[in-house]
């Protein structure tokens, strides 16, 4: 390793060129980071000389590549490509800020003149999603990029910041701002030998400081254990661009989350913030490119799956979409981890997908009644991620088998009984919580069969039958004793749906039920076959709707 103060004009001299690698995070230098680079130029331009001066930027890591005998000498850029990415677009900036004499001299810093139809042309060749929006402005096009891209914007705020003036009102000169970049601006250049480790590098430089995300640098050492790409042909050219790229895109922002999940399906209590350490622990066993490969396609074939889990509209069987539908109503993110393993089982068709809906079914039904039993989650990450380590491999009955698993935990971790949430239904004070609307939408759904209406529209809401304010008629009405009300009005035994309720109000129930017997939901019907509303009723309609609940949501013995 050789480390040396160079000026950073330095990497733009003669025929080179510096390679940000396919496992780099893309640009992302903002307008703060332009401005206090600019702020730094601009304190040296009144300087009567600057010759003697220098203003450090930093460090730049590189490698030498592995190239044929023919082309520019390249290197690959581990660590520093913001800051030689931002000084090309200043570079580009002043080209079309400048006469076209000085133009000419600065694209020489930009471009290998000599090579201009092959991929040695650039001076800097940015990762992938960089290129087009670089490319543009070297080639003075900056128009034709037409999605907005900071490398756009970067190299806009600089052509603006020198048509600016300067502390005299005087106009910028270009010339000026060009000699303080090529004699001030220096990096620590450290060239890395062939003995050196280029990941380990990397890591020492970014990972103990952790600037990049979990997500960032688990793609920087899973693309690293391939062949440096100089071309479309390469090895980690062609797995980013099949496999890597095509899982971050669908995932998007939830790339991490995917990571996190798989990273505790096999069982391990994974951090988030010890993401990155847990995969790089399990690619580490794995000894040739093709054993890393064949991984990733795992990897891959999970993250389609984990699409349907976040937007069920993608699960062709429509069971199944609507057991995920709930799942996510839930906010059931911690059964992923299980999931990931029971939809991997039935793609390489270890059961069926009627046994993965009863599968779903099992793992809704002990959701939905640790909720309405009030039963807290925090436990729950590591059951499922220790349920999931232990699925069997080659099981037809993997829906028993997931049952048995559920029913078999106790305490805390306990899938509650008919009797348990039976009570919870007649008794706790469910509204205000997930759990009442999800219990109304499924009993109703249940009630409804093909006819149900559209329970996600925003009108339907939850209305307490008696009201939460007892005015005089419907103090009347359950008794003249409010002891009713407080029990009773926050039960699931006073809830229903509809979209209505400020109409509904505080109406006496006689006037209410007329309202009930021409709504389009089948529970308001049923209830307008009541002839008063009191303790009593508010008692069997509870009962009848626990009813309902256990027999949609049924629990299976141990």
């Amino acid at each position: 390793m050789e480390a040396n103060p160079v000026r950073i004009v330095q990497y733009f001299d003669g025929e080179k060129q510096s390679i940000i690698p396919l496992f780099q995070r893309p640009y992302t230098w903002n307008k703060r980071n332009w401005q206090s680079l600019w702020d730094d130029i601009m304190s040296y331009y009144d300087e009567d000389e600057i010759s003697s001066s220098s203003h450090f930027m930093g460090a730049v890591v590189s490698i030498p590549a592995k190239t044929v005998p023919v082309g520019v000498t390249k290197h690959l850029v581990i660590d520093g490509q913001q800051r030689l990415t931002t000084i090309a677009i200043v570079l580009c900036a002043l080209r079309d800020s400048c006469d076209e004499r000085k133009s000419d001299q600065i694209q020489d810093y930009l471009v290998n003149r000599h090579y201009d139809n092959s991929e040695d042309h650039l001076k800097l060749l940015p990762t992938q999603g960089d290129r087009a929006a670089y490319l543009s402005i070297v080639n003075r096009r900056p128009e034709i990029h037409v999605s907005k891209h900071l490398i756009i914007d970067c190299y806009e705020y600089f052509k603006k910041a020198i048509a600016e003036k300067d502390e005299n009102e005087q106009p910028i000169d270009p010339g000026r701002i060009l000699d303080i970049v090529k004699s001030l601006l220096q990096v620590v250049m450290i060239n890395l030998g062939e003995a050196d480790d280029p990941y380990l590098i990397f890591e020492s430089l970014n990972f103990k400081g952790e600037p990049l995300s979990q997500g960032d640098l688990v793609r920087n050492y899973i693309l690293m254990r391939f062949r440096y790409s100089l071309g479309e042909g390469g090895e980690q050219e062609r797995i980013y661009r099949e496999i890597w790229h095509p899982m971050e895109s669908r995932l998007g922002d939830a790339f991490e989350d995917f990571l996190w999940h798989y990273a505790i399906k096999d069982g391990e209590n994974v951090k988030k913030p010890k993401v990155y350490s847990s995969i790089k622990h399990s690619f580490s066993e794995l000894k040739t490119a093709n054993d890393v490969e064949c991984h990733i396609g795992e990897m891959n074939k999970a993250s389609i799956n984990y699409v349907r889990f976040l937007n069920p509209d993608k699960e062709t069987n429509t069971k199944i979409q609507k057991e995920l539908a709930l799942l996510g109503r839930l906010e059931a993110t911690i059964s992923y981890p299980i999931l990931l393993k029971l939809f991997s089982a039935c793609d390489n068709n270890q059961f069926d997908e009627d046994v993965l809906l009863n599968c779903l079914r099992n793992i809704n039904s002990f959701i939905v009644r640790r909720a309405v039993c009030d039963e807290k989650r925090s436990a729950l990450n590591k059951l499922f991620a220790g349920i999931a380590s232990r699925i069997p491999t080659d099981i037809a009955g993997m829906d028993e088998w997931v049952a048995n698993e559920l029913a078999k935990r106790v305490r805390s971790e306990r899938w509650p009984d008919d009797i348990e949430f039976r009570n919870a239904i007649l008794t706790n004070n469910l509204y205000g919580t997930k759990a009442a609307r999800i219990v109304l939408d499924g009993i109703e759904a249940h009630l409804a069969g093909k006819e149900v209406i559209d329970l996600n529209s925003d009108k339907i809401t939850i209305e307490h039958i008696m009201p939460q304010t007892l005015n005089d008629d419907w103090l009347s009405e359950i008794g003249g004793s409010d002891e009713i009300h407080r029990k009773y009005l926050d039960t699931l035994g006073n809830l229903t749906l509809t979209g209505i309720n400020s109409e509904l109000g505080n109406m006496r129930f006689s006037e209410k039920k007329k309202m009930y017997a021409e709504s389009g939901i089948s529970m308001n019907r049923d209830l307008s076959k009541y002839e008063l509303w009191s303790e009593p009723e508010i008692q069997k309609r509870s009962s009848t709707l626990a009813d309902y609940a256990v027999k949609i949501w049924p629990r299976h013995s141990a």
